[in-house]
């Protein structure tokens, strides 16, 4: 098959989304399939490199960090997209790159299969900071506009699904975990690299080192992993990995509270993984995810878990057998100090968790896709004129 991947982020951001589109292009071509990548450029310009259309764009960072639009003068490759003749269209973001997929589903009558990545829910703060509950009004009646122009939607986890269906959402909706490459994660660092990497952070090698990865912003309750911490005690340490725009208000509130955590800043992937496998635990009081990609990737280094409870980690975290989940911060103080002070539990945890990991690699999420794919594309020629209609009305 002929596979258009459409995305308003992809490389060089760094998040969920460009995860996603990454790791399923790599394993559809693995399956044999020809895929192409749509996203925004990072300037006005547009073009075609490396089998990615890029659009031009402008900068849309005053409506959220790292957010870019797609320029109305852009052009958008139809001529050169016709000409290739994919079969199937695949949408990952609401926006930009969501009405380009449109526009060539009119030209080529291809059905549009569309992931739902983001709990906008709990981004309202960004794009309606004067109400909360008119914010997810809005989100409500967008996510059900979307739904209503495509063939199929995935949902990442039976979080995201639950949510969709209480939207009334028209569309079916299939559960398909986003997968990782776990072989990234999966070996072990060599006691030589495991130093290296402690003795860049200035952390001991004796230390229980406890890490956070992911986006520094408030609907990832940092905080709560800074203050559950506390002050530094002896024989554990918190690294903190990833960028954004809570960083400062952190750095100020671990010095404050005397935690004396470690912010590592933005890594390359390849740095991630090596700050993992030299870890101990990894910890998150996030309750904002639709995938938890980092939490795939601490388990699939064999870290237990401490995190907060939130249905989007069902089968990557289960309590008492690869970490421990929590409802509070002092529930959180808790579990620090108990897997902190327990080496055997650590141990145990990290087995179970790197078992659990399996379920998630790259090949399995991309038949499952794959699948899905020929189910759409062998569907009806009625739902496509019935799209049509609805576009001319």
């Amino acid at each position: 098959m002929r596979i258009l991947l459409l995305s308003d982020f992809y490389i060089p951001a760094v998040n969920g989304v460009v995860v996603s589109v990454e790791n399923l292009a790599t394993g559809l071509r693995e399956l044999g399939h020809e895929v192409r990548i749509m996203t925004l450029s990072q300037d006005r310009k547009s073009y075609y490199e490396n089998g990615i259309y890029y659009i031009g764009s402008h900068d849309a960072g005053l409506i959220y960090p790292g957010a870019r639009l797609r320029s109305p003068t852009a052009m958008t490759f139809s001529d050169e997209v016709e000409y290739w003749k994919p079969d199937v269209l695949h949408t990952n973001c609401e926006f930009s790159t969501f009405f380009i997929a449109l526009s060539l589903r009119k030209l080529f009558r291809i059905p549009i299969v569309h992931t739902y990545h983001t709990m906008y829910e709990d981004y309202t703060q960004y794009f309606f900071p004067p109400s909360k509950r008119v914010g997810a009004a809005a989100i409500r009646f967008y996510t059900k506009f979307v739904s209503e122009k495509i063939d199929h939607m995935i949902a990442p986890t039976e979080k995201v699904k639950v949510l969709l269906e209480n939207y009334g959402v028209p569309c079916p909706i299939s559960v398909i975990p986003t997968g990782i490459d776990i072989s990234l994660y999966s070996d072990p660092l060599s006691a030589a690299d495991a130093k290296a990497v402690r003795e860049k952070y200035g952390i001991s090698q004796n230390d229980v080192l406890f890490t956070y990865c992911g986006r520094l912003a408030a609907e990832k309750n940092i905080e709560v992993v800074i203050r559950a911490f506390g002050k530094r005690k002896e024989g554990r340490r918190l690294l903190i990995i990833g960028d954004g725009p809570m960083r400062k208000t952190l750095e100020l509130l671990s010095k404050e509270i005397g935690t004396d955590a470690v912010f590592a800043g933005m890594l390359d992937k390849k740095e991630v993984s090596m700050c993992y496998r030299a870890s101990d635990v990894f910890v998150s009081a996030s309750r904002s995810e639709t995938q938890g990609l980092t939490f795939i990737e601490a388990i699939s280094s064999s870290l237990p878990m401490i995190v907060f409870r939130d249905t989007v980690l069902d089968g990557v975290a289960e309590d008492g057998k690869n970490g421990l989940i929590c409802g509070s911060t002092e529930e959180m103080e808790k579990a620090i100090s108990l897997i902190a002070e327990n080496r055997a539990l650590r141990e145990k945890m990290a087995l179970e968790s790197k078992r659990m990991s399996q379920a998630f690699s790259i090949s399995s999420f991309a038949r499952s896709v794959e699948a899905l794919y020929r189910t759409v594309s062998s569907g009806n020629p009625e739902r496509i004129e019935e799209f049509d209609t609805k576009n001319k009305t």
